[in-house]
């Protein structure tokens, strides 16, 4: 599977490109432009010996870009794309795939069903992204109560550092540092982000004072930020590292942070999803804290550049 990152919901940006096409082939009246067909969309979906891996390979009748969404593992057609590309389902059962194809004269899609046989019995290992996030059962996480939780820096997991929370910032942010996010090992893939009641409020929620406030005072279009149940995905391989991606799914869904999302920062709760480079997973990890697992999540915010711009956050697990 390709390497993901820095995905930048590839879907938005297909019909609109196609359209100015379109424009542009209008332009001179005098002459007559083609574009080419649209692709017929086609793909065959292999199921592997194991009975739950499943190779998708793009068939269509025509050079085209294919995206992939697999609605039942919550993942998108901003989270595959690629000619072939391997999907791994947890749980057997028949799951709908679809594939969108962009060619030079148009989009279409399909949609085919597989049948999967076999559960997979690595899947809540802790040697694999999901297990370590979610364990058999579920697991809580939350932001790592020492200095260097929350990381802004120019390149992707702290380097070329611009800023790190310290110690203080543990005891002056208690209602950031309390905020706890459970992930599910259910075939829904749910999300449960629980704030406490309170937020870290800042300029840009309406307060100059920067200080904590109760949930129930986000402004109406900052609401989605508050407590709810989301969805998650895992997008296994991809990521600045290889190791995975986290993406957390509904209205409002984050991690960490509100403001900063991918290649942005917003001052509404309207973003639908946000996606996590998975940075390291540590198991096991004893220190003045106790022993607790790590995960550190990386992902690029800054809309002035491509490669610039990373909030990197440190959580530790509940026991």
């Amino acid at each position: 599977m390709k390497n993901h990152s820095n995905i930048i919901s590839r879907s938005a940006f297909i019909i609109p490109a196609l359209a100015v096409l379109v424009m542009f082939s209008g332009c001179d009246k005098g002459q007559t432009f083609s574009l080419g067909g649209v692709p017929i969309p086609d793909f065959t979906a292999t199921v592997a010996s194991d009975g739950h891996s499943v190779t998708l390979v793009n068939n269509s009748d025509m050079p085209s870009i294919p995206y992939w969404s697999v609605p039942d593992l919550n993942l998108g057609y901003g989270d595959l794309q690629g000619d072939s590309v391997k999907v791994n389902f947890i749980f057997p059962g028949s799951y709908p795939i679809k594939m969108l194809v962009v060619g030079s004269g148009g989009i279409d899609s399909t949609t085919k069903n597989v049948t999967t046989t076999q559960p997979d019995p690595n899947a809540c290992s802790s040697s694999t992204a999901r297990g370590f996030i979610a364990s058999c059962t579920e697991k809580t996480w939350k932001l790592k109560p020492a200095a260097g939780a929350l990381w802004v820096s120019q390149f992707a997991g702290g380097a070329g550092s611009w800023w790190q929370s310290g110690d203080g910032d543990v005891t002056a942010r208690p209602c950031t540092f309390n905020d706890t996010y459970t992930f599910k090992f259910n075939k829904s893939g749910d999300y449960i982000f629980d704030d406490k009641g309170d937020f870290y409020a800042e300029d840009y929620t309406g307060d100059p004072q920067w200080s904590c406030r109760q949930s129930s005072t986000y402004p109406a279009n900052q609401s989605n930020w508050a407590s709810g149940n989301f969805k998650y995905a895992i997008i296994d391989g991809a990521g600045v590292k290889g190791l995975g991606q986290l993406k957390v799914i509904g209205t409002g869904a984050h991690i960490g942070l509100q403001k900063p999302i991918n290649n942005n920062e917003v001052f509404t709760s309207s973003t639908t999803s946000v996606t996590y480079d998975i940075w390291s997973m540590t198991a096991n990890k004893t220190d003045a804290l106790g022993t607790y697992d790590e995960l550190v999540l990386t992902f690029h915010y800054g809309s002035w550049s491509p490669t610039e711009g990373w909030w990197t956050y440190t959580l530790v697990s509940m026991k």
